[in-house]
């Protein structure tokens, strides 16, 4: 699994750049609430994917059976994190809930695109290649 996390330093630059973009944007769109709940919402996006990937290739270590398990567990407990993320600023700034909700889905667009694109471009072998050849 380790050469297929590959993914996870150009995800992470893309959405540094969009993070960057969505702050610009928040801030023409909203003011200063814009310009730290959009690139929130996008932190927010990037993190819960790489703590996705972090669960599953930790419990892949353990038992391959595993990994769908915990990638449901994982999306479960992303989907509460998010919607509690939301209350959350709904409930004391509700003038940023629109550019962070805007933060969170340009995050996660971003990153399933970048991560698509390089597994379109990685040379990954879908059978295991044994080195003992």
């Amino acid at each position: 699994m380790k050469i297929a996390r590959g993914f996870l330093k150009p995800c992470f630059a893309v959405a540094a750049v969009v993070a960057v973009l969505a702050a610009v944007a928040g801030w023409i769109t909203v003011g200063s609430a814009g310009a730290w709940a959009a690139p929130a919402g996008v932190a927010l996006a990037a993190l819960g994917f790489a703590g996705s990937v972090w669960a599953v290739a930790s419990v892949e270590k353990i038992d391959l059976r595993l990994t769908l398990p915990m990638a449901l567990i994982t999306y479960a407990v992303k989907l509460m994190l998010v919607f509690a993320a939301l209350w959350a600023v709904q409930s004391t700034v509700p003038d940023a809930l629109p550019p962070f909700a805007c933060g969170i889905i340009g995050g996660a667009v971003a990153w399933l695109t970048t991560q698509a694109v390089w597994a379109y471009k990685a040379k990954i072998p879908y059978i295991e290649l044994s080195r003992d050849h």
